[in-house]
Formats: C-alpha cells, structure tokens, sequence
C-alpha cells in the first residue's frame, strides 16, 4: 500500500504577509474584517487568500451562512503557524523595545472588573508612549487558555490555581471582597452579622455554568481559573446549618451592581469594583462578617512569548495596579459600614 504524501509548500512560495492574512481570516471569519483588522482593502486580502490556497493546495476557507468556515485544513495549521509565528515575532523583536516605534496590536483576556481598574490608566499610558501600538481585550470566557496556548491572546488577566510549567504569571494587584447593599437598605442599619446575610437575597456572579466549576473554579488546559466571585460565604453557612436564597445567577458584576442598586438583594464585590462605580449606583459596601482571603488579579503568559514587548505592557500593568492599591487603603476609600452622608 502506497501512502500519500502530502503537497508541502516550499518557503520561497510564501511570505509573511500571507500568514498574517491567514490568521486573521481564522481569528475574523470574513475578509472584510480582515482586511480592516490588517489595513488591507477587501480585494487584497481575496488575493492572498487565492495565493494561500494555491501555495497550500486546500481551500482553506468555505463561505458559508455565518462567514468564512476553516476547512479541516486550516484547523489544523493555524495553532502551530500561530506559535510559530510568535516565537519568530520574540526572536526578531530587538533587545531594546521602543514603545515610541511599535505598532504592534497587543491582545489581553480581561474581564470587566480588573479591565475597570487597570485599562483607564494602562490606555493612557500607552497613547503617550507608544501611540502607533493598540491593545484589544477579550472576555476571558471558557477557552481563555486555550486562547493563549494558540498565540490569539498575549496575555490573561484573572485569579489563578494550579498553572503547568509552559505559563509564567504575576500578581497585578490585590483587593478584596465586600458585600454590596444598595443606600438606605434596612439591613445596612444593623450591624452585619452571618445570620443577618443569610436571611437576604443573594445575586450570584459566576462566568461559566456552575455545574462545570468546582469551588468557583474551572481546568482549563491544566490551567487553574477562578471564574466565580464569591469567597468562604457558603462554608461560614454550612458551619451555622444556614443556607442562602439565591435570587438570580447571572455572567457579570456589571449586571449585579446595577440590579443591587434598584432591589432588596445583596452580592459580593472587590471593593475595587464598588470603588469605581458605587458612587454612580447608589452602592454601599460592608465587610464580611466572617475571614474572607484576600483576592489576587494575576497576568499569565506562555514563557516563549515574553519577548520586551510584553514585559513592557506588564509593567504598564502592574504599575496601574500598584497605583489602585494605593488608592485602595488610602482613609478616603474605606470600607462603608453605613449609608454614607451627604457631600
């Protein structure tokens, strides 16, 4: 039996720029966002496509009802040509990074909550120093790993476990958690105690669904990845024989902070998050009555894509979130107890 070999391309047949065409028609799905993504008109990406699909000997892409489909083909380059193409970005990058020079397009998994707190300071930052440069951030759902594993993500921004030998990671900033009531909801006027917040009706914010998190986690690529907010509240009820009434689940603190300051339920916050728009809402803050960790934003990144371009936008990072820990315990910002006074 005779196997087949299949047809492949001689480097001199492609370019880089072909690839970077191929990529982003698999991170897009449609030739006009490609072309916008990469400033190429329409007509030139077609054009690559054709010169890919020739070079490669597969169709590539397929049009179909909801843009253009990856053949198997495709699927199965594009994580190894992305990685590659990484490492040759790393290898090329010069020694010194000039911030003023790069017009690299720098991708982070964020959610709404550390991007509330690090990007207004982070963007600002960036404009100044490296105006060419541009930075797009994406939900850091389930497959926010599996993001970073495929070189799609330069770096994920959250709470982490357990994380295999192929990541590195750092501590952003550190906050924690407080219970959020609206002003002037009767129970603010006593003092919280486990008892009080178990008789209140609880908002639960969790990311994935909650019959695939385990303590408020997921496994994500061997990638540990905390996807609830909540603390030790349910161990403090169990030890009591106390249990909560969950009023509602829902995929995003935003959703919660706004329904809390219109309702009679309650939810644990980062008081950063009250911080920056509980004022706006009407919100209060009050600490646990029970031990509750402390919470731990952390970048993680694959070591061979930690070239001096993304050192350079971690320290952007980190400095913002050095300068919201200060803001954090400054007197001005603690924690309310009661219904706050008039200005």
């Amino acid at each position: 039996m005779v196997t087949p070999v299949m047809n492949v391309p001689h480097l001199r047949n492609l370019d880089l720029n072909l690839l970077r065409v191929f990529l982003a028609l698999v991170d897009e799905g449609s030739v006009t966002r490609a072309g916008t993504r990469l400033g190429l008109t329409q007509s030139a990406v077609s054009h690559a496509l054709n010169r890919l699909r020739y070079a490669l000997d597969d169709e590539l892409f397929i049009r179909g009802p909801s843009g253009m489909q990856p053949t198997a083909r495709a699927l199965e380059i594009a994580p190894r040509l992305r990685q590659g193409m990484g490492q040759l970005q790393t290898a090329l990058a010069p020694a010194a990074f000039d911030p003023a020079e790069t017009d690299r397009d720098f991708v982070i998994a964020a959610g709404p909550y550390s991007a509330s707190v690090l990007l207004p300071e982070v963007i600002a930052r960036v404009q100044a120093e490296a105006p060419h440069a541009s930075i797009r951030v994406r939900s850091p759902s389930r497959g926010a790993v599996e993001e970073l594993d495929a070189g799609r993500s330069d770096l994920v921004v959250g709470g982490f476990g357990r994380t295999p030998d192929r990541f590195d990671s750092e501590t952003l900033f550190r906050d924690r958690m407080v219970w959020v009531l609206r002003a002037g909801h009767p129970a603010a006027a006593r003092p919280l105690t486990v008892e009080a917040l178990a008789a209140l009706s609880h908002l639960v914010v969790t990311t994935v669904d909650s019959a695939a998190t385990i303590q408020g986690a997921v496994l994500e690529q061997g990638v540990e990845r905390r996807v609830a907010v909540d603390d030790n509240v349910d161990d403090e009820f169990a030890a009591r024989g106390l249990v909560r009434t969950v009023a509602l689940t829902l995929p995003d603190l935003h959703s919660a902070l706004a329904i809390v300051a219109r309702s009679e339920t309650t939810t644990p916050a980062p008081l950063g998050m009250v911080q920056v728009f509980g004022k706006a809402l009407g919100l209060m803050a009050m600490e646990p009555p029970y031990p509750s960790p402390p919470l731990d934003v952390v970048g993680l990144w694959r070591k061979d894509n930690d070239g001096p371009a993304l050192q350079w936008l971690r320290g952007l990072l980190k400095e913002a979130g050095a300068g919201f820990m200060a803001r954090l315990e400054a007197p001005s910002c603690a924690t309310a107890t009661r219904p706050p006074g008039p200005d």
